[in-house]
């Protein structure tokens, strides 16, 4: 069964808009109109229509000032709006998409283009809010995620700890935490998907070879799992003026990336120091892996090598998202056994370790 769509039509002359209503007959369109604009903005608060075609020369309140006063009203800001006007110059129409107009039909009316421009903006309008539905969704689903891995993962970590401590370390229990990390590290891509837009990432000063080292320390059983070693290397330390949690992203997810893509027995090698070119210091982390095909899309939502499936495909896009917040620059290079990211951190940021 089609929805019906509701379309309020706003005209001060009748006889456009009994001419519309006409053009407009159609099983699927529950049609509106008004010769007043006040009376119309009342009456598009309490109908919520699926599309309003709006005249713009109108007395006492014009086309583009109905408009902005619609726009500004939560419930109707999406609403898609086609301005109609006698009115055939460039400037009227520039406007028209300025004040938020999605398209712009001129008198005399054309019965067929009426009609497509009208079922266009409506196709267009209902794709969007199926979109929106669907990350919603999408929202809803995450946060039950992380609400149900975070319990179990915790039980799990706190009793591989216990059973290493009561038996000794082996290559099972190496393999279980090493999945658990990686399950932490999801764990908090999505925390921060989800949580991003509400939490305050208060900087702290972070001396950065204390901070890398602690990183390192966190995928030790990740690294041993396939024999990686990684090697901190140390040319000019420096402190970073910058949120713990966001940084951990940053990092966190590229040495992952450099585990999940190397080779066993190989390094991942891990560079801080300061760059004369460009007066900014950095870290760089390089890997012995396969390398990367498409260097350039590398940071796109759900970006995956070809056949390969290892991850959600999230984690560099968050790690461009905060970079990108900071002005960090990005500086990615890849071939086969050997790809290199590298992250410089502007001046604003940064200070010498004391």
């Amino acid at each position: 069964m089609n929805k019906k769509y509701t379309i309020l039509i706003v005209d001060d002359k009748y006889e456009n808009l009994q001419l519309l209503k006409d053009i407009l007959d159609n099983k699927n369109y529950d049609i509106k109109a008004s010769t007043d604009a006040s009376f119309a903005v009342q009456s598009a608060k309490i109908l919520k229509p699926d599309l309003i075609l709006l005249d713009i020369k109108m007395p006492l309140q014009d086309g583009f000032e109905v408009c902005s006063i619609l726009k500004k009203d939560e419930a109707l800001k999406e609403t898609p709006i086609i301005f109609i006007s006698a009115l055939d110059d460039v400037e009227s129409k520039v406007k028209a998409f300025e004040e938020g107009g999605v398209d712009y039909i001129t008198k005399p009316f054309e019965k067929e283009e009426v009609i497509a421009r009208v079922k266009t903006q409506l196709e267009i309008s209902s794709s969007k809010k199926q979109i929106q539905n669907l990350l919603t969704q999408q929202d809803f689903f995450l946060k039950k995620i992380i609400h149900e891995i975070n319990t179990p993962l915790s039980i799990i970590s706190l009793n591989i700890d216990n059973l290493v401590n009561k038996q000794g370390p082996n290559e099972n229990f190496e393999a279980i935490k090493a999945s658990t990390k990686s399950l932490s590290s999801i764990y908090n891509d999505l925390y921060y998907l989800v949580k991003k837009e509400k939490l305050d990432y208060e900087k702290e000063q972070i001396n950065i070879s204390t901070f890398m080292s602690q990183r390192i320390m966190f995928f030790d059983e990740m690294a041993n799992v396939k024999n990686i070693d990684i090697d901190l290397s140390i040319g000019q330390n420096f402190i970073l003026s910058f949120s713990n949690y966001e940084l951990e992203r940053i990092i966190d997810n590229t040495i992952s990336n450099a585990l999940k893509y190397s080779y066993e027995n190989c390094f991942v090698d891990i560079v801080i120091d300061f760059d004369e070119d460009k007066q900014k210091f950095f870290i760089e982390i390089i890997d012995d892996g396969m390398g990367i095909e498409k260097p350039n899309e590398v940071f796109n939502a759900y970006y995956q090598q070809k056949n390969e499936n290892k991850g959600l495909g999230l984690g560099l896009n968050i790690v461009k998202e905060i970079c990108d917040k900071y002005n960090i620059e990005i500086i990615v290079s890849s071939q086969e056994n050997n790809t290199s990211f590298k992250y410089l951190f502007p001046q604003n940021l940064t200070k010498e370790e004391e």
